[in-house]
């Protein structure tokens, strides 16, 4: 397994590495090939794979138990927050997840016999 963040000459492994902040070879979160794997799954779509990695290290941290030892806490609760911010940070950067959408509908249902909207005139 490898590990490389090349900015030289960036693909789009590179840029999924840059938008997760995984940039550090020794403590890298994921390996190239899980990357590749993803951008793979995702139709070489960077921010699908981005959001994709994201989801990924939040399932990893949910079968993470909480502890603490004296001094020492690991609070994996606190990690999966930030983790969720992100999510929704990069969904919205990418254009994905969910959107609301209103205004403009009519409330008349096509499927009760209504070919046109109703005329809303008193």
């Amino acid at each position: 397994m490898t590990v490389t963040y090349d900015l030289g000459s960036p693909t789009d492994l590179t840029r999924v590495r840059y938008h997760l902040g995984d940039v550090e070879i020794t403590t890298a979160i994921f390996q190239d090939e899980e990357i590749s794997f993803v951008l793979s799954e995702e139709s070489n779509d960077v921010g699908a794979a981005v959001v994709s990695c994201i989801k990924s290290v939040m399932a990893r941290l949910n079968h993470e138990p909480d502890m603490q030892a004296d001094w020492l806490k690991i609070d994996w609760r606190r990690s999966a927050e930030n983790w969720r911010a992100l999510l929704a940070e990069k969904e919205q950067q990418f254009g994905l997840g969910a959107r609301a959408a209103s205004g403009g509908q009519h409330g008349w249902r096509p499927d009760m016999g209504m070919r046109e909207a109703p005329s809303y005139d008193d």
